[in-house]
């Protein structure tokens, strides 16, 4: 089964962590697409590699894959490909394309809101509902690794298929 990793991929941490991540994914027997290992897209000493070519070489990774893992966070591309995953498995072909799995692992998400600050005084932090909701109703939405591993490992063994 292929798995699209999706999430920030811009600076050394988030690329360390993705490598990681697909690691761990990678052991419990996924093949696992992780944009930051395509070196047809990620070299950034080529003049050539335009918005273009990375939306169709991403999308065509997409639509090989089963599932799409988003990690939640400022991503508008994450976001993007979350929908068109959850489009292809809901609208296209449930059998082959399993939806979206969801990995919010933001330290700001246990902040109890506060109703006596206001605006940004209030350090409580939100996800978009809709993308929330979207996840949520596809495979799943995760705070911690350990969870979102168990049930990727629950997906191979067949186990909570959604569609």
């Amino acid at each position: 089964m292929k798995l699209y990793l999706g999430g920030p991929m811009f600076d050394l941490p988030n690329v360390r962590y993705n490598l990681a991540l697909a690691a761990k994914i990678r052991a419990l027997g996924y093949d696992v697409y992780c944009p930051n290992e395509n070196a047809s897209i990620n070299d950034k000493s080529r003049t050539d590699i335009t918005g273009e070519r990375i939306y169709q070489a991403d999308i065509d990774e997409l639509m090989t894959a089963n599932i799409f893992l988003c990690q939640l966070s400022e991503d508008s591309g994450t976001a993007w490909e979350a929908g068109y995953m959850d489009c292809l498995a809901r609208h296209v072909d449930p059998a082959r394309y399993l939806g979206v799995i969801g990995l919010a692992t933001d330290i700001r998400l246990s902040t109890l809101p506060d109703p006596a600050k206001a605006d940004v005084d209030n350090q409580s932090w939100a996800l978009n509902a809709f993308v929330v909701g979207g996840i949520k109703t596809s495979l799943g939405l995760y705070t911690s690794e350990e969870a979102l591993l168990d049930r990727l490992a629950g997906l191979l063994r067949g186990a909570g298929h959604p569609y």
